[in-house]
């Protein structure tokens, strides 16, 4: 059931039936922008298909399409449009994510690429063939009418090999870049399916490293290796069956380097599997390292540290570099000992070649046209070892892909999970434990509790007894450990998540605003909401006032985490994305306790307007916080060590009462 109206209410409901309810200052954008805006944002829904980005404090856990996103889409070229590939099927989740069994829809675009390579490699063989032409019937017998013809043959073949490396570098290039679209797309959503505690044991900057060197590894290999690799492969063929055609004798002193090439190239890859695989690692370690230091430099500032943080840096960096280093020390050693079998091979079929000539058994235009070929021959193996070198490095960035996308999430969804409807919101903890991933011990002891549909409950307790694990079992960020957790009878587990947490508020202890406007993220969990809408939660939780005092109103643009903001500004943003969305399950997380008393005094009054005839978690870490709740909850060691209204906990005279009498008498502001 919707919550009752208050005076509040009515008054903020006033700005959307009233024309001229929105106060100019406040909006400072034209009608054409606005009808723009709401253009795009229904784009961005029909690009998002059923169960977008709408509602819920993670809006259903979709991230709603920004402008620059729609406009970008916009901008992309028609194969975008219209693949051959369903690019969103490839996007979907898969449990047995492999790359290979990825990269499978794409396999009719490479195959057809391929078949052009093919074509453009015997057009390159083509090239010796009609020199030693030339010299044997135009040169030596003197033939101005076979040179010509071999000169428009030769012109022939090159216009035409332009034109086939230009369409196939057009395509791959087009196919690839397709493919890796998809596996950013499919990286991304895994990495929102999965559940809070990866988060908590992976380093922001390890998880970047995955979506952005490792996934430009494999771009590099895709649109540059893979082609030259077919192509040096089909041309190393095709050469040595031309050099054996045109006289096997020759071919034979030629190969007889092939030996301790075939020797180096083994030793090359034993040895570079190691090195790259473990820089590919170094570099993690690297970013994790940056993302970190940045993240806490106003700490590292206080403390004087930027000294120590620059020599850590430079360690892991140097380590990184040392395995680097080693990598190049293997190509230095591997390219130069290629490039020295092809000389010696030269000299071997030049001395017998010129003998060969002297006795007849081969033409001069034979001779040049080998020698021709020898140095296509060892072209490809050169490119080959580069090649070798990207695929290297690529394939120790697949196996971290491979590796992330084999993470499961902890919060895996049900076989046949129910879809919620609308909620009544009654909350009931059966037998509950819970151990957090790697901790000691258990956080909560087998935990029993029942709150009625609209009911507001406050949890109080010492630090680390527990309250917080209790709200993030409620959101589902963990499932329990044993025990199970009912909405309106329902195990949580079997709810089907979106659609559950679309009906569910949070307000963080630190909230969290993301780049954009105010109004963007008031909006986050309902983007489609109107300009009224939005200004009406934010008069509702009493912050229109400051954010009509800005140059641009809802339309200002916030910093990163809004740091421009303060602290109770951010809050009641907060606030007001937690009331657009109408949820059923609201769930406040020590909300206030990092406020000054005046500040929190108002976030309360915000707090009581948007809990009203919601069922509400309130993580009380001040307890004038918690004495006008419907029912306090004492958490102590992960257990419920009693509970009831304010003046019945102080009347038995337990444990909060004790906190009251020791916490309670604070200075007044």
């Amino acid at each position: 059931a919707p919550p009752p109206t208050t005076d509040e209410d009515a008054s903020a409901s006033s700005v959307q039936a009233s024309s001229n309810g929105i106060t100019p200052s406040a909006w400072p954008r034209s009608s054409a922008e606005e009808a723009a805006r709401k253009a795009r944002v229904q784009a961005g829904h029909a690009a998002m298909g059923p169960g977008g980005a709408t509602g819920g404090f993670f809006g259903g856990m979709s991230l709603p399409a920004s402008p620059e996103l729609l406009e970008a889409v916009e901008k992309l070229p028609p194969v975008m449009d219209r693949p051959d590939v369903d690019l969103d099927a490839q996007a979907a989740y898969d449990p047995q994510f492999t790359l290979r069994r990825f990269t499978r829809p794409f396999r009719r675009q490479l195959a057809i690429g391929i078949v052009l390579l093919v074509v453009q490699t015997l057009l390159n063989l083509a090239g010796p063939v009609l020199v030693r032409t030339g010299i044997d019937h135009g040169v030596v017998r003197h033939s101005q009418q076979a040179l010509n013809a071999t000169a428009v043959a030769f012109l022939a073949v090159v216009l035409m090999g332009w034109v086939l490396t230009w369409t196939n570098a057009r395509y791959l290039g087009r196919a690839s870049e397709r493919m890796l679209f998809a596996l950013r797309v499919r990286i991304f959503a895994h990495l929102q399916r999965l559940s809070v505690d990866f988060y908590d044991r992976e380093m922001a900057g390890r998880i970047m490293t995955r979506m952005t060197t490792d996934v430009e590894a494999l771009s590099t290999l895709l649109q540059t290796g893979l082609l030259n690799a077919v192509v040096n492969v089909m041309s190393f063929g095709g050469i040595a069956v031309a050099l054996f055609v045109m006289n096997w004798r020759l071919a034979l002193a030629t190969f007889s380097v092939i030996p301790p090439l075939l020797v180096a190239m083994a030793w090359f890859r034993r040895q570079s599997d190691k090195a790259y695989a473990e820089a590919r690692e170094r570099v993690a370690v690297v970013n994790a390292n940056l993302q970190e230091s940045l993240s806490g430099v106003r700490v590292a500032q206080a403390y004087s540290r930027e000294g120590r943080n620059e020599q850590q840096f430079r360690k892991v960096a140097g380590e990184h570099l040392q395995s680097r280093v080693t990598a190049q020390r293997l190509v230095a050693t591997f390219f130069p000992f290629v490039e020295f079998l092809s000389e010696v091979a030269a000299v071997v079929v030049l001395g017998y070649g010129a003998q060969l000539v002297r006795r007849g058994q081969l033409s001069p235009g034979e001779l040049i046209a080998f020698l021709l070929y020898l140095q296509l021959l060892f072209a490809p193996i050169q490119q080959l070892s580069q090649v070798f070198d990207t695929y290297q490095q690529a394939r120790a960035s697949t196996d971290k892909i491979d590796e992330l996308m084999a993470t499961p999430t902890g919060t895996p969804p049900a076989d046949s999970p129910v879809q919620p409807g609308r909620l009544r919101g009654a909350v009931t903890f059966e037998n509950v434990h819970f151990a957090y991933p790697g901790g000691v011990g258990e956080a909560l002891r087998g935990i029993d509790l029942e709150v009625v549909p609209g009911e507001l409950v406050a949890l109080v307790g010492e630090t680390g007894a527990g309250k917080s694990t209790v709200v993030k079992l409620v959101a589902r960020f963990y499932d329990p450990t044993g025990g199970r957790i009912l909405i309106d009878g329902v195990p949580l587990s079997e709810l089907e998540l979106g659609g559950f947490r679309r009906q569910l508020g949070y307000v963080p202890q630190e909230p969290f605003l993301f780049s954009g406007t105010l109004r963007d993220n008031i909006a986050y969990g309902r983007p489609d909401a109107t300009d009224a809408e939005v200004e009406e939660a934010a008069r509702a939780v009493g912050a229109h006032d400051f954010i009509a005092g800005l140059s641009d109103g809802y339309l200002h643009v916030v910093t990163e985490r809004g740091r421009s903001l303060s602290a109770g500004q951010r809050q009641l943003i907060a606030l007001a994305r937690a009331r657009l969305v109408d949820p059923v399950i609201l769930l406040l997380d020590e909300a206030t306790s990092n406020l000054d008393l005046a500040t929190e005094a108002r976030v309360q009054r915000a707090m009581g307007l948007v809990s009203r005839g919601r069922t509400t978690f309130v993580i009380a870490h001040r307890l004038r916080t918690a004495a006008s709740a419907d029912r306090i909850v004492v958490v102590d060691g992960g257990l419920v060590v009693e509970q009831g209204t304010h003046a019945e906990l102080l009347a038995a005279g337990g444990r909060y009462a004790e906190l009251w009498q020791t916490f309670a008498p604070e200075p007044a502001a």
